[in-house]
């Protein structure tokens, strides 16, 4: 995993006791209604992920590996528990620092979320996020670039809370997978793998969990 992993999994525990800190010297406020219909919300935050790649070229093993991600996000209240959305997250695998070789994925989509407990200052959610996935490789010592695109598809469960009437917390786990069935060179060659003496196009797949969290504005 090496020492840049570690240190990022230090950093966000800090980041998450930090937020969940704030949140137990805040229940002295008074009571209000958090999140309503016609609400809109933008949010931001950090996160970690820990991802599966499975593949079809023989030569080559599955791969478990760590991502950092950065999620950004608005949402709006179309009913009073029920609120749409789009959220974009970006995922940067982990490599060793002195790799030449970055792998990263960018997740955009649609989300709608249910609050299946919703208090005065706390929510608890459910929600499904799907959208297009890109996924870019490069390694600089052989020149070696490879792009892919496709569908994700990611549920997910969370916990937000304010500490006033407009800015507040969230804290969100989730699970995603996406499989692209295409991967092309610089060139816009697709990939190839020999199987059983029998080209095929090269495939991806990768699927995992994640926990992101960060803070919520309210207008």
């Amino acid at each position: 995993m090496g020492m840049r992993i570690k240190y990022e999994i230090i950093c966000f525990s800090f980041f998450i006791i930090f937020l969940t800190t704030n949140y137990s010297f805040t229940q002295e406020y008074q009571e209000f209604d958090t999140l309503s219909r016609n609400d809109f919300i933008i949010h931001g935050g950090v996160g970690l992920g820990l991802c599966a790649f499975k593949h079809n070229d023989p030569n080559s093993e599955a791969l478990l590996t760590t991502s950092r991600i950065i999620d950004l996000g608005a949402s709006y209240f179309i009913a009073e528990k029920i609120y749409i959305g789009f959220t974009y997250n970006r995922l940067a695998f982990a490599n060793n620092l002195d790799s030449s070789e970055s792998a990263r994925c960018n997740l955009l989509g649609l989300t709608i979320r249910y609050q299946t407990l919703k208090g005065a200052k706390t929510n608890i959610y459910v929600g499904l996020t799907t959208g297009t996935s890109s996924f870019k490789y490069k390694d600089l010592t052989t020149n070696t670039y490879a792009t892919a695109g496709s569908i994700f598809l990611e549920p997910n469960i969370g916990f937000t809370h304010f500490w006033g009437k407009r800015i507040g917390m969230f804290i969100q786990s989730s699970y995603f997978y996406t499989k692209y069935n295409k991967i092309v060179n610089k060139d816009n060659e697709p990939l190839r793998v020999i199987i059983n003496g029998k080209k095929e196009n090269l495939w991806l797949s990768f699927s995992g969990m994640k926990l992101q969290s960060g803070l919520l504005f309210k207008f």
